[in-house]
C-alpha cells in the first residue's frame, strides 16, 4: 500500500467549484467532475479499491460531499445536488 493519500479536506473545495459550474448534478455526475478536476493531483493510493470495491478517492469525496450537506454548503433535493451559498 502507498504511503500518500489525499485528505477528505482537500476534496471540499474542488467538489464546490464544481458543482458551482455545474448548477446540479447528482452525485455521481459530480463525483466524475471532481475526479476530472483532481485526477493530476491524486496520489497512487487515492485509486486503490477500498472493501466493497470503491477506489478511495471516491469514498474519501462522498464523505466530504455528506459533510458539506451537513454543513449547509450544498443541498440534496430528489437525487439533485446544488449550491445553497
Amino acid at each position: 500500500m502507498h504511503d500518500r493519500r489525499t485528505s477528505k479536506p482537500e476534496y471540499g473545495p474542488t467538489m464546490l467549484r464544481a458543482l458551482m459550474g455545474m448548477g446540479r448534478a447528482s452525485v455521481d455526475e459530480l463525483m466524475e467532475e471532481t475526479l476530472r478536476l483532481m485526477r493530476s493531483r491524486l496520489h497512487p493510493a487515492d485509486f486503490e479499491a477500498l472493501p466493497g470495491g470503491v477506489p478511495r478517492w471516491r469514498r474519501q469525496a462522498e464523505h466530504m460531499l455528506w459533510g458539506l450537506i451537513e454543513d449547509g454548503y450544498v443541498e440534496e433535493s430528489k437525487g439533485s445536488l446544488k449550491l445553497t451559498r
